[in-house]
C-alpha cells in the first residue's frame, strides 16, 4: 500500500537535518542549502508514483537533493563564466565604462537580440522558461504541455542556433 502525503512528510521532517547537511556539504552555503531543502519539500506532493516504503521516500529525498544541488552548481559556473567574460578579472583595470567598450557591448546585445527574435515562439519561450525562470526541462515540458525529451532537443537547437550567430558574426 502506498504512503499517504502525511506519511512522507513526517520521514522528510526526520531526514531533514541530514538532508540539510548533505546539500551544505555540496554547495558550501547553509543559506542555499536551505532554499533546496525547501524546493524538495515543494516538490514531495507530486511524487508519481507514490512510494510504499520509508527507504523509497529517503532515497527519492536524497535523489532530487542530488540534482537540485547539480543543478544550483551548474548554475552558479554560468553565471561566474558570464561575469568573467562581460566583467573581466576584479584585479584588471574598469574599463567597463570606455565608450568603445559600451558600443561594442551595444553591439553585442544587439547581435543577441537579433538571434532570438529569429526563434519561433515555442523556442523563445522554451529558452525563456529555462534560463530566465529557472525552471527544468521537465517543469518546461509540463509547462507547454510537451515531453522533457523535445524540450532538450529543442534547447539543444536553439544554443546551436546562438552559438553558430555568434560565431559567424565574429568571423566577419
Amino acid at each position: 500500500m502506498a504512503l499517504s502525503i502525511d506519511d512522507i512528510s513526517g520521514i522528510y521532517f526526520c531526514a531533514r537535518p541530514q538532508l540539510q547537511q548533505f546539500l551544505v556539504r555540496r554547495v558550501q552555503c547553509p543559506d542555499t542549502a536551505a532554499e533546496l531543502l525547501q524546493e524538495v519539500y515543494l516538490r514531495l506532493p507530486h511524487l508519481k508514483p507514490p512510494p510504499q516504503t520509508e527507504g523509497e521516500v529517503r532515497a527519492w529525498l536524497y535523489r532530487v537533493a542530488g540534482n537540485l544541488s547539480i543543478d544550483h552548481i551548474r548554475a552558479e559556473s554560468r553565471h561566474a563564466e558570464l561575469l568573467e567574460r562581460f566583467c573581466g578579472d576584479a584585479g584588471e583595470e574598469d574599463v567597463t565604462a570606455a565608450p568603445d567598450h559600451v558600443a561594442m557591448f551595444c553591439e553585442e546585445i544587439q547581435r543577441v537580440q537579433a538571434l532570438l527574435a529569429q526563434l519561433p515562439p515555442r523556442c523563445a519561450q522554451i529558452l525563456r522558461l529555462n534560463r530566465l525562470e529557472g525552471l527544468t526541462y521537465a517543469e518546461v515540458g509540463a509547462h507547454l504541455g510537451i515531453s522533457r525529451s523535445l524540450v532538450e532537443k529543442e534547447m539543444v537547437k536553439i544554443l546551436d542556433h546562438l552559438r553558430a550567430g555568434l560565431d559567424d558574426e565574429d568571423e566577419a
